[in-house]
């Protein structure tokens, strides 16, 4: 303990902030980005026509998967709405004789030659390999490249220590409120202070309710003992606790199936209104067919309604309906939507990752406010300067660097081959390279010249990713502006919002950073000589 408890509390919030600054950073940056993830994952691939027609796309996924895959084990189909305008159609072969039957939900994974894409008019399309707007997500939460348990472990440490940063912060500061009205333009430390109080006060409550469900869902998987202690495998809690329909098995007999159209007619004349997201057929072309249709996460369906229903695939009864959630599962799930949002409006959705980039910046003006505040450090020679040039370095590869992968990440996808079998990984690599490669300039450059550069990197790859587009996409964004179509058009308005702020940054003449490295040294000797005069 410090002298005060709020002593205690200002050096509980800057070291906390200090450890995990830089991962709450990524995390608060890619979680942003992730709420347009469907949104990114059509712009990367331009392949895809505007408009869905969720009847068309159906019934072509239909067609396609009986000739395609008739006799496989079940088929599965994404329903397109105006996120995502196609139907993605996966399926899973029917077990080998003597072959287990794979785990529970290893069959919602595509694999190599099992999956396609329909677009609105019902015709398969090819489109190119990418990870699209996944990317953001799976690296918010478990990073990219590290196995998934550990990569889990550190972004729900990062988060119970972003819970403890917000929580003292607020204890630490008085007057918050009185000083959310208050900014020092060209003042060094009390102008970082000041960016800092904004970013954090303005979005407080959304702060407050994303960190603590970003760490209730993530006990789940950290702290798994009490499912462990109760169920035999983690998929039949999983099961019970999402009321997951088991099909029977095949009877070997072959039949025509139901159209998939009426069924789905059906099932959202049920739900009043309410919206499919998914099709699950089990055993098509069998006796024993069934015909899952699970609605959208968002809809504001009761939960009397059923999250699926299942009818059967000859004669197209009505056959199960899923039991309503219990009270455990119900809040469970009501934390998972508060987090992810799937309930969000366009509007909504775009305050939410407003918000989000007030808390990436929150993170990087409290991590600058650090070094700012003990640059003046740097004129006494009995400094140790180790910890602060590592500080340094990595807000510049993490601030301004990693923005530049992300826009690097885009320019492969228009970039790279469209033929190449490993593009989606190649795309990563490029985003993980252009990054490895910018923490190697900042680390070998004076800390003024590598902000300077790192930001003017940044710079120009959003603001030429609208022209790159424009050359290599078959999709413009003022030509699908005209036919309906503002994906593009927002896209591009969003490339040149941050290549413009990326730019002021700069050719900025404040002295937003301190001093040079030249400067620091040449008053690091001045100092010395004074300190050494006075002695003798």
């Amino acid at each position: 303990m410090k002298g005060s408890f709020r002593d205690s509390m200002k050096w509980l919030h800057t070291w906390t902030g200090v450890t995990a600054g830089w991962i709450i950073f990524m995390i608060f940056f890619n979680g942003s980005v992730a709420y347009f993830r469907n949104e990114i994952t059509v712009w990367m691939k331009p392949e895809i026509a505007a408009g869905f027609d969720p009847t068309m796309s159906v019934a072509g996924a239909e067609a396609f998967l009986k000739r395609r895959a008739p006799d496989a084990a079940n088929w599965t189909i994404s329903v397109p709405d105006i996120r995502d305008p196609t139907a993605e159609v996966t399926w899973r072969l029917k077990p080998k004789p003597g072959e287990m039957h794979a785990r529970d939900g290893d069959d919602r994974r595509p694999r190599a030659g099992q999956q396609a894409v329909i677009d609105a008019s019902g015709q398969p399309v090819m489109t190119r390999g990418t990870e699209g707007g996944d990317y953001f997500l799976q690296f918010h939460y478990a990073f990219h490249y590290l196995p998934r348990f550990l990569g889990l472990c550190i972004v729900t440490l990062a988060s119970i220590g972003l819970m403890v940063a917000l929580t003292s912060g607020i204890i630490i500061h008085r007057r918050i409120f009185a000083q959310f009205f208050t900014f020092r333009p060209r003042n060094g430390a009390g102008s970082w202070l000041d960016a800092h109080t904004v970013f954090a006060v303005l979005p407080l409550p959304f702060h407050i309710m994303i960190t603590y469900t970003g760490v209730a869902i993530a006990a789940f998987f950290v702290m798994p003992w009490g499912v462990i202690a109760n169920y035999a495998h983690p998929g039949i809690w999983s099961a019970e606790v999402r009321a997951m329909w088991t099909p029977p098995p095949p009877a070997k007999h072959v039949a025509a199936l139901v159209p998939l159209g009426p069924v789905l007619n059906r099932a959202e004349a049920i739900w009043h209104g309410g919206h499919a997201r998914l099709i699950r057929v089990s055993n098509p072309l069998d006796e024993a067919a069934t015909i899952e249709v699970v609605r959208q996460i968002g809809d504001p369906v009761t939960n009397d309604d059923g999250d699926s229903l299942v009818f059967n695939g000859v004669t197209g009864a009505l056959v199960h309906k899923s039991t309503p959630r219990n009270g455990a599962a119900s809040a469970g799930f009501l934390v998972f939507e508060l987090h992810q949002a799937h309930f969000a409006s366009p509007v909504l959705r775009t305050l939410l990752f407003l918000c989000g980039v007030m808390g990436t910046c929150m993170t990087a003006s409290g991590l600058l406010l650090w070094t700012a505040r003990r640059r003046r450090l740097l004129l006494d020679p009995t400094y140790k300067t180790r910890g602060f040039r590592v500080m340094d370095t990595l807000n510049v590869a993490v601030i301004a660097g990693y923005p530049a992968s992300t826009a690097c990440y885009f320019w492969a996808n228009r970039l790279l081959p469209v033929s190449l079998s490993t593009r989606a990984d190649t795309e990563v690599l490029c985003a993980f390279g252009c990054w490895g490669l910018l923490l190697l300039w900042t680390m070998l450059r004076p800390h003024r010249r590598a902000w300077s550069e790192i930001c003017g990197v940044s710079a120009f790859l959003f603001l030429a990713l609208p022209v790159l587009n424009a050359i290599t996409a078959p999709r413009g964004a003022f030509a699908n502006l005209a036919t309906g179509d503002a994906l593009y058009f927002w896209f591009d308005a969003a490339s040149l919002i941050v290549g413009v702020l990326f730019a002021i940054a700069t050719v900025s003449r404040v002295s937003l950073f301190g001093s040079s490295s030249g400067r620091i040294s040449k008053s690091r000797s001045n100092a010395a000589m004074m300190l050494d005069g006075h002695e003798r």
